[in-house]
C-alpha cells in the first residue's frame, strides 16, 4: 500500500499550463487537467498527461475565479473516455513556492471530490500554480467516509524534460539544516540548488565499478536519500575496479549493494542521510517498484533488459534516467581506444534506445537467460556488443564523472541551461561528440504521437504501460548462493 503521494509533468505540459494560467490582468485563472497513476512501492505519482483549457463562458473571473458545472463535466467525461482522472489547477498570480489551501479553495475542491470519483473512477487531483516562480503544489482527495473526502498532500511536484524543477512541500520535505561539511559544495551553486539536492530521492541501479563511484559522489554532494539496486556479489575479478571492495569482501561473497550502502553512510554529508539497499534487479517487480519511488535514477548497468526497463521509467513514468557507460576496444591484447558516455533520458531528450545504449532485439535474449549461458556467449563474434567486458578503474572514473556532470547540469541548470545534449568522449582523440536532437519520430518513447504532439505511444502511460518486469534467474541464483555461503560461514565461525 502506498503511503506517499507526488505529482509529475513534462516540461511541455508545464509550459502549456503556464500559458493557460497566466493572465495579462493579473487575476486568478483555472484549468482542468487529465492524470494517470504511476505506482511504486510506497509512493503513488499523478502524471499529468494533458490539459483541458476552458471554452468561452466556462469560467468567471472576478479577482478570484469560478467555473461552470459544464466545464467540470466536459473535463470529467473526457478523462473517463481515455481512462484518466481529472484534476483542477488554479493560479495564485503572486504566489511563490508551495501554496496552502485557504478556506474558499478547500471548499471548492471538496465539493467536486465525490463527483470526480463517480465520473472517472479516480480521485480528484487539486493543484495551485504559483505565478511568481512557476511552482506548483498539489493534493489528492481521498474518500474517508460516506460523503466525506479529505486531501492527502503531495510531498513534491516535479517537472521533467529539457528542464528539471521540483517544488517541495516544506512540511513533508523540509529543508535540512546547513552543515559545515557542505560549505565548499554550497558555494559552487548556492543554497537553493543544495536544498533541492538534499530533498531528492535518487536511485542508483547497479553498484559495480561505475555505480560505486556514483554512490560515493551523490553521498558526498549531499543528496538526502539514496535507493541502491544490485543483485550481484563482490568477486576477486572485481577488485581492480570496484571502489571500497577488499579481498575479505570477495572471500565472503559480500553483496555489492551492501558494500555501497556502508560506503554511502560513511561518506554522506547530509545531516539526516538515508540509504535503502535492495539485493534486486530493476527488472524484478520489487526492484521496479523501488525505482518508481525515486525522483531521479542513475543507470549503471550494461545489460539490455534493465536499460529497456529504465527507458520505460523515464518516459512512461517521468523519472529522468542519468545513463552512461564505458567501451574499450582491444586487439591482440593491446588497447586500441576507449569511449565513455554521459546523457539523460527524459521527455524532449533522446532515449536510451535511440542513443544506441541497447538493442531491443537483445532484451528477449536476456529474458530467456541466454546472456548467462557460457556456450551462447562463446558462440558470438569476438567484437559483439554482448561479449565486450573490458574495463579498468580509470575509465569507470571517467564514466561516473560524465554521468555526475549530467546529473548536476540537469538539477543546477548553470546559466539557465539544464540540457547540454548526450556526450560521447573519445580517449584516443581527446574529443567529445555531442548529440542535441531527441528521439526519432517513430520512437515509442520520445517520438511524436499520431496527431504530431510530443511523445510517442508509451509517453506518460504510468501504470497503463506494458509490463516489462518478471523473474530474473541470474538474480535469484546470486541471492541463493549468498544465502548458502552465509550459512556456511556461520557454521564455521568459532
Amino acid at each position: 500500500m502506498t503511503t506517499r503521494f507526488g505529482v509529475a509533468m513534462s516540461t511541455d505540459i508545464a509550459r502549456r499550463l503556464t500559458a493557460d494560467l497566466t493572465r495579462d490582468d493579473g487575476q486568478e485563472e483555472c484549468c482542468f487537467v487529465l492524470w494517470r497513476p504511476s505506482t511504486g512501492a510506497q509512493r503513488t505519482t499523478a502524471l499529468i498527461v494533458d490539459t483541458v483549457p476552458p471554452l468561452e463562458g466556462e469560467r468567471i473571473v472576478h479577482g478570484t475565479v469560478d467555473f461552470t458545472s459544464d466545464y467540470f463535466r466536459r473535463a470529467s467525461d473526457l478523462a473517463a473516455e481515455v481512462g484518466c482522472g481529472v484534476g483542477l489547477i488554479h493560479s495564485h498570480p503572486g504566489g511563490r513556492g508551495w501554496q496552502t489551501l485557504n478556506r474558499v479553495d478547500h471548499a471548492a475542491e471538496e465539493n467536486f471530490a465525490a463527483q470526480a470519483m463517480a465520473l472517472t473512477g479516480r480521485p480528484l487531483l487539486g493543484m495551485v500554480f504559483s505565478g511568481a516562480d512557476q511552482g506548483h503544489s498539489a493534493r489528492i482527495w481521498q474518500r474517508r467516509a460516506r460523503r466525506h473526502y479529505a486531501p492527502m498532500h503531495a510531498e513534491s511536484v516535479r517537472v521533467v524534460g529539457d528542464q528539471f524543477t521540483v517544488t517541495f512541500n516544506p512540511r513533508l520535505a523540509p529543508v535540512p539544516r546547513a552543515v559545515d561539511s557542505q560549505v565548499r559544495t554550497v558555494s559552487a551553486w548556492g543554497p537553493s540548488v543544495q536544498d533541492t539536492l538534499a530533498r531528492l530521492k535518487v536511485g542508483v541501479v547497479g553498484t559495480g565499478s561505475v555505480g560505486m563511484i556514483v554512490v560515493e559522489a551523490l553521498a558526498r554532494t549531499g543528496v538526502g536519500h539514496l535507493t541502491l539496486l544490485d543483485f550481484d556479489a563482490v568477486e576477486i575479478v572485481n577488485l581492480d575496479r570496484l571502489l571500497h571492495a577488499t579481498q575479505r569482501d570477495a572471500r565472503r561473497g559480500r553483496a555489492k549493494v551492501d558494500l555501497a550502502a556502508q560506503a554511502a553512510r560513511r561518506a554522506a554529508t547530509h545531516p539526516a542521510f538515508r540509504v535503502t539497499a535492495l539485493e534486486a534487479s530493476v527488472v524484478e517487480p520489487a526492484g521496479f517498484a523501488a525505482a518508481a519511488d525515486c525522483d531521479v535514477l542513475v543507470s549503471c548497468v550494461d545489460r539490455p533488459w534493465p536499460r529497456h526497463v529504465l527507458n520505460l521509467l523515464a518516459y512512461a513514468h517521468l523519472i529522468p534516467v542519468v545513463d552512461g557507460g564505458v567501451s574499450v576496444a582491444t586487439h591482440s591484447g593491446s588497447m586500441r581506444g576507449a569511449e565513455w558516455r554521459g546523457h539523460v533520458a527524459a521527455p524532449g531528450r533522446a532515449c536510451l534506445e535511440c542513443l544506441g545504449q541497447y538493442d531491443a532485439a537483445h532484451v528477449a535474449t536476456e529474458r530467456d537467460g541466454m546472456l548467462d549461458n557460457p556456450s551462447y556467449i562463446t558462440g558470438l563474434p569476438d567484437d559483439h556488443v554482448l561479449r565486450r567486458k573490458e574495463n579498468v578503474f580509470v575509465f569507470s572514473l571517467a564514466a561516473a564523472s560524465a554521468q555526475m556532470n549530467q546529473f548536476i547540469t540537469m538539477v543546477a541548470a548553470p546559466a539557465g541551461i539544464a540540457d547540454t545534449g548526450a556526450h560521447l568522449h573519445h580517449l584516443t582523440t581527446g574529443t567529445t561528440d555531442r548529440r542535441e536532437e531527441g528521439c526519432t519520430p517513430q520512437c515509442p518513447y520520445g517520438g511524436t504521437s499520431p496527431d504530431e504532439e510530443p511523445g510517442g505511444s508509451l509517453h506518460l502511460l504510468g501504470d497503463s504501460a506494458p509490463t516489462l518486469v518478471g523473474s530474473h534467474t541470474a538474480a535469484e541464483r546470486a541471492r541463493a548462493a549468498r544465502r548458502t555461503l552465509r550459512a556456511r560461514l556461520r557454521h564455521l565461525r568459532p
